[in-house]
């Protein structure tokens, strides 16, 4: 299975999603919804760039409590048509010089609801008060937040929203890195609770009181403004109407989440592989021809056309190499979206992918040199 020649694709191009998802009465028109909102870069970071610490399980209270020299709280705060940022810093200072540790806080609004959320807010936080701490040399910081999906985004950067926060948080950890401090970053279950934190979710609900508005024009997080013009507009979760109905009939459950854990789960070969047989865009005739790339549609069995159901489950030719799939079922053996990690109008609510018959299916076509 190979790249499949320049032919035009099933489903729109990126300009065409932009128009389908702005064009809805109020919403922005294309050029400027680009300028309003964040740029989602393909990388946040380099892949091969080393990633901050964290801790994103229950074992937070044992390392808030020893050995730490600087800690610090954030939290972030949405009410009253605003989204708002809030933290606290301790710095720690020997009996010697000073009995009393160093407390530093800071509170921002950050923008409308519309534009902002929990989660920007707790990155802005985040970068805030890495920025924010004076010169210090060889210490271990400690950062707590109760917002998982940001503590998992530092460990893991992925094409996603807060770019430039992520992006500020990283800039902080080199400069205090190469002063021989460290930073873990940990995430606080609701069912725990810190004086530190306390005060920090004060200081974010401060920066959301009645009537205050944002200090600084942020950029509006793509994410939370395409939402909230779905919200206003009834607009369901689904694929446009006349737009990938051969991927439709393949997976019933698209667009769904269950596709991003095919992908990630493959290397990128095997999910090119998959992805040119869920579209049926593959090198077979049926898809050759349709772009005037061959004279023909029929396979070289001389049975049917070369479709992708002929192609995995029915043609002679293959028989050899198909033993693998049809060890993964008894009761699924014609089945194309059971191979293919779709979801049909028969299975119900329960249904989960096989992943060995999706592998399965993809070392046969590769096996098949098609």
């Amino acid at each position: 299975m190979t790249d499949p020649p320049d032919g035009e694709p099933e489903g729109p191009s990126s300009s065409q999603w932009t128009t389908l998802l702005t064009s809805q009465q109020d919403s922005p028109p294309p050029s400027e919804f680009r300028r309003i909102t964040r740029t989602v870069n393909p990388c946040t970071l380099a892949p091969w760039g080393k990633k901050v610490q964290t801790i994103a399980d229950e074992s937070t209270s044992r390392q808030l409590d020893t050995g730490w020299g600087v800690r610090i709280a954030v939290s972030s705060s949405a009410r009253n048509g605003v989204v708002g940022m809030g933290g606290v810093i301790e710095i720690h200072k020997s009996a010697r010089s000073n009995p009393r540790n160093e407390i530093l806080s800071f509170s921002s609004t950050l923008g409308r609801r519309e534009e902002q959320n929990p989660y920007s807010g707790e990155l802005a936080a985040m970068a805030n008060a890495l920025n924010t701490l004076p010169k210090l040399r060889f210490r271990r910081i400690v950062l707590i937040t109760r917002n998982k999906a940001a503590v998992l985004t530092l460990r893991k950067p992925r094409q996603q929203s807060g770019q430039e926060h992520i992006s500020r948080i990283y800039r902080s950890r080199r400069a205090l890195k190469r002063d021989g401090n460290t930073i873990t970053i940990l995430w606080l279950p609701s069912s725990e609770e810190t004086e530190l934190m306390k005060l920090a979710k004060e200081k974010a609900k401060a920066a959301t009181r009645q009537g205050t508005t944002p200090q600084t024009q942020l950029p509006r997080m793509r994410s939370t403004t395409l939402n909230i013009a779905r919200a206003k507009h009834g607009t369901t979760r689904g694929l446009p109407e006349n737009v990938g109905k051969y991927s439709q009939r393949i997976d019933t459950a698209l667009p769904g989440k269950h596709t991003r854990q095919l992908c990630d789960r493959l290397s990128w070969k095997e999910a090119s592989v998959l992805a040119q047989l869920r579209t049926g865009m593959a090198r077979l005739n049926i898809y050759l021809h349709r772009i005037k790339a061959t004279s023909a549609d029929q396979c070289e069995c001389e049975q049917a056309r070369e479709t992708v159901d002929h192609f995995l489950l029915r043609c002679s030719r293959w028989t050899v190499y198909r033993t693998e799939m049809l060890q993964c079922t008894d009761t699924g053996r014609g089945n194309i979206s059971f191979y293919l990690g779709g979801k049909t109008s028969t299975n119900d609510e329960n249904w989960a992918l096989n992943m060995n018959a999706v592998r399965a299916t993809i070392r046969f076509a590769i096996a098949t040199c098609r």
